[in-house]
């Protein structure tokens, strides 16, 4: 029975996963070149404090996917969790943040009524420190499926998932690619591979992970493998961008268009 119940699962999930990549779409072209964009999720402090640092260096920025609920805290996984304190140095920094739930809730699994109240909590706690331009939000776990996407759209957020591909030509901005560095990601691997593409055409490669530190949880990474990735990036001559400047330059685009024609 468990494995029969293991591959209802695996159907289901690859149901959600046809249904999301062709219905309740938000296509827009993305403009020509070829573009980086650094994410963390959750987040925990050692990304404010270790890996910021290093992007600050470069003179670039990332994007921050917040869960309020984890402001102040320890966890098993991650350690210590991020501060008001440091969602000040990244804003006064001009980097970006995004929502992901205030309780890092599974989306796929709530109520339509308990995921419009976790959205608006969300974006109330990022009100309240200062943050008031946001423009994406990131699924936790990466669960979603059709209805989950079709409510998420309404809030004209750029929405983004954790399958790994580039974002090439016209794109969904209601389900972006994004490649993680956790362990059953294949780690860094899989971003420098997505990266060695990027340098041979045209697209937005997004690349999130969470804890930055010594000994990393298996959704993180270490200081020292996370600075050669950057230095990776930069080799490559792609364009780093925060995914809210991206969404801006990608309806501007979109607006241009429609006025033209």
């Amino acid at each position: 029975m468990a494995d029969l119940g293991y591959l209802s699962q695996k159907i289901g999930g690859a149901i959600d996963k046809i249904l999301c990549e062709n219905f309740d779409k938000r296509s827009r072209a993305l403009p020509a070149g070829r573009y980086v964009s650094l994410c963390f999720d959750d987040f925990p402090q050692s990304a404010a404090r270790l890996a910021a640092p290093m992007i600050e260096k470069r003179d670039w920025r990332a994007t921050w996917y917040v869960s309020g609920s984890f402001e102040g805290k320890v966890t098993p996984e991650y350690g210590r969790m991020f501060e008001a304190s440091d969602i000040q140095q990244l804003l006064q920094n001009g980097h970006d943040f995004g929502c992901h739930t205030y309780d890092h809730l599974d989306c796929k699994e709530a109520s339509a009524e308990a995921l419009a109240a976790q959205a608006e909590r969300s974006k109330n706690f990022l009100n309240k420190r200062g943050v008031h331009d946001i423009r994406s939000f990131a699924f936790p776990f990466g669960a979603v499926d059709l209805p989950t996407k079709r409510l998420m759209g309404q809030s004209k957020l750029a929405l983004r998932g954790v399958k790994p591909g580039l974002n090439r030509g016209n794109v969904d901005l209601n389900m972006l690619k994004a490649c993680g560095l956790q362990d059953n990601e294949g780690g860094t691997a899989r971003a420098l591979h997505e990266l060695q593409t990027l340098q041979q055409q045209d697209g937005w490669l997004i690349i999130f992970t969470h804890d930055v530190r010594a000994k990393p949880s298996p959704w993180g990474v270490k200081p020292t493998v996370y600075a050669n990735l950057l230095n990776a990036i930069e080799q490559s001559g792609a364009e780093v961008i925060t995914v809210g400047d991206m969404v801006n330059r990608a309806e501007s685009t979109h607006s241009a268009m429609r006025e033209a024609a």
